[in-house]
């Protein structure tokens, strides 16, 4: 039996003669081996470099997923606020049909206002039923809740100023007994819409830099502890992509178990957080696959962090040469 590429095999002379698929592949097979092999035993043989490596991206990872709650929430509270720009304006009872045509067309000349839709008395009961029991009514004759109008205002004024100045207006008409909006809640979303967009964006730019450094770091300390060897593999005629490999394999492996860990514990707190407050369950909606996504996010960056150190330490050392 001789070597075939740096590979012992079993194959008989006339098999490498009439099965050259066969050598590929065993030859393949004995790298491949090779290549795990190797990053496995750089984790056993490393691990005062490996393991708090491995921390820090665990760590990062939690905070990434942690980011991308707040943000998954901003996006789910935006599309809350969109709702919010709505007015109803309350009709003094009672109400002629050519009064209430004539308000009608003096709200439609209002140009901040996108659509304006009429609520009949039955109506709004209605929705007060479904959305209230039937004892609240119970000590009441008749239908005691009047007509109104319900505004919903054009996308291009949908700020918290042109709202409120739309308010002021309409409480000042004498057709209207009551005008409602959700002021105060549109004026805290507008006030906390930067802290929700800008901080978890800035922490995620940070944990991204943190973890180049981090990986990038490990990586160097392990080719230093393993120079001899990876200048063995080289003048032995090893590829640069055979002696990266190893190195990014590693790589892959910390940013899958790491951020993996990460992922479960995270998910395992959301549901736990729905469960006791189930009003958060619309904004944490798909959290499951923003996890998937920094799972995969952060295995690529420690696969192309591991890349880089190699091939920049390969670079140095065949420049020295």
């Amino acid at each position: 039996m001789k070597p075939i590429f740096g590979v012992r095999t079993l194959l008989s002379k006339t098999d490498l003669w009439r099965f050259p698929e066969k050598v590929i592949f065993v030859s393949v097979l004995s790298e491949m081996n090779y290549l795990i092999s190797e990053s496995f035993r750089g984790w056993k043989e490393h691990k005062t470099v490996v393991f708090p490596s491995f921390v820090t991206i665990f760590l990062c990872a939690l905070l990434l997923g942690l980011s991308g709650a707040f943000l998954l929430s901003a996006y789910h509270l935006s599309s809350v606020e969109k709702r919010l720009y709505s007015i109803e304006v309350f009709l003094k009872n009672p109400v002629t049909p050519d009064s209430l045509e004539k308000i009608q067309s003096e709200l439609f000349l209002i140009k901040q206002l996108d659509s304006v839709a009429y609520k009949s008395p039955d109506s709004a009961m209605a929705e007060f039923k479904k959305r209230y029991s039937d004892d609240m009514l119970s000590l009441v004759t008749g239908n005691p809740l009047p007509a109104s109008f319900v505004l919903t205002l054009a996308p291009r004024y949908r700020t918290p100023d042109i709202l409120h100045e739309v308010v002021l207006s309409l409480s000042r008409s004498p057709a209207f007994d009551a005008v409602e909006s959700p002021t105060t809640f549109v004026d805290k979303i507008s006030e906390w819409k930067f802290s929700f967009i800008f901080w978890p964006i800035a922490a995620t730019i940070l944990i991204f830099v943190t973890l180049f450094l981090i990986i990038g770091n490990a990586v160097r300390l392990s080719l230093f502890s393993r120079k001899l060897l990876v200048e063995n593999m080289k003048y032995a005629g090893g590829s640069a992509m055979f002696i990266e490999l190893p190195f990014v394999l590693e790589g892959v492996m910390q940013g899958i178990l790491a951020s993996g860990f990460a992922a479960l514990l995270l998910g395992f707190a959301a549901s736990s957080f729905v469960e006791n407050v189930p009003v958060v369950a619309y904004y944490l909606d798909g959290y499951g696959a923003v996890l998937c996504f920094v799972v995969a996010l952060v295995t690529l960056i420690s696969a192309y962090s591991s890349y880089r150190s190699v091939r920049g330490f390969l670079h140095r050392e065949n420049f020295e040469d």
